[in-house]
């Protein structure tokens, strides 16, 4: 029996088993999902990051599931310290084993997907992205991408916001979704490399604890504060916005950076530059298909006018900056 039929049939036995879920669904980029999870604690964990509505089509059946639910211990490989990817007929997974180690396998061809978490706990990078490879796995043959950057929007359109980690991409995205504009992400969003258009994979935010009381009024009350890789934060859901939780189209891409100045500025830059402020986490985190993946992130990048953004010492100056640099173009 091959890799890919073992972990089909694992899939459809977890949709056969008579446990009923707790079910929901959600939006995710240009997808529709139908939500199950096998108990609260995990529905609990989970469903603040998604985007809650009712889809007009379910592109894909998820299930969250752990170790005292199902037995997937067959699908761990051999040298299960290593991660791992499989795909291969249909079949799309990938072994995260890491401190909290995670399965996140999808049948392409049922449109039927699991993450499953052997302890019962979940890693702290999954819980504002949960099943975001899956998704990845969902998009292969269209045109669209996850990529990795915030993106707010107003009148004028949208921006992406592309750079490595503390370069102030969070800082700003809240920034501006607190004076209005609306929110499509901080950490990972969904790109149409041929269209340009925007939209949302979730609706959370990684906020770390130093910028708390910038934000205080906007967030409300903060979650707990995890750790991944020595770095806390704040995993928070911002389901609170409602409709302004949405996309549009792309009209110009911003590196923010810090650079010392006072009050926001902007300096031209090239689509070299937003290919590489985008490319290497996106790849990173998003395994496979990593010639796909750049030659979308290629088109993104080319789409539309970049500049690099240094964002200045006072967050709540940036909105007004982004919008006149927008409405210049």
């Amino acid at each position: 029996m091959t890799a890919s039929h073992r972990i089909r049939q694992e899939i459809a036995a977890v949709f056969a088993s008579s446990e009923v879920p707790i079910e929901a669904q959600a939006r995710c980029g240009p997808f529709g999902l139908r939500l199950g999870f096998a108990s609260r604690e995990l529905a609990d964990t989970f469903l603040p990051a998604y985007i809650q509505s009712a889809p007009e089509t379910v592109d894909l059946d998820l299930r969250f599931i752990t170790g005292d639910h199902h037995d997937l211990s067959g699908l761990v490989p051999e040298a299960a310290e290593k991660p791992r990817l499989l795909i291969e007929d249909g079949i799309y997974s990938v072994w995260q084993p890491a401190v909290i180690p995670v399965l996140f396998a999808i049948d392409l061809t049922a449109k039927r997907g699991i993450a499953w978490l052997p302890t019962g706990e979940a890693p702290p990078w999954i819980r504002s992205r949960p099943a975001i490879s899956l998704i990845h796995a969902l998009m292969h043959e269209t045109p669209w991408c996850a990529v990795h950057g915030a993106a707010v929007g107003s009148r004028a359109g949208f921006t992406l916001l592309a750079g490595e980690g503390h370069s102030g991409k969070t800082t700003a995205a809240l920034a501006c979704a607190k004076a209005g504009w609306r929110y499509a992400g901080d950490d990972f969003v969904a790109v149409d490399s041929q269209s340009g258009r925007i939209e949302p994979l979730f609706c959370s935010a990684r906020l770390r604890p130093a910028l708390v009381e910038t934000f205080r009024n906007f967030i409300g009350k903060t979650s707990a504060v995890s750790d991944f890789n020595g770095e806390p934060r704040h995993e928070l859901s911002l389901a609170d916005l409602g409709d302004r939780i949405g996309g549009g189209r792309l009209r110009a891409t911003f590196i923010p950076r810090r650079r010392g100045a006072v009050t926001p500025a902007f300096t031209p830059a090239r689509q070299s530059d937003a290919f590489r402020a985008l490319l290497p986490t996106t790849a990173y985190e998003l395994p496979g298909w990593p010639n796909e993946i750049a030659d979308k992130v290629a088109r993104i990048a080319g789409l539309a006018p970049v500049f690099f953004a240094d964002t200045g010492t006072q967050p709540m100056e940036i909105p007004a900056a982004f919008a006149h640099q927008l409405d210049r173009l």
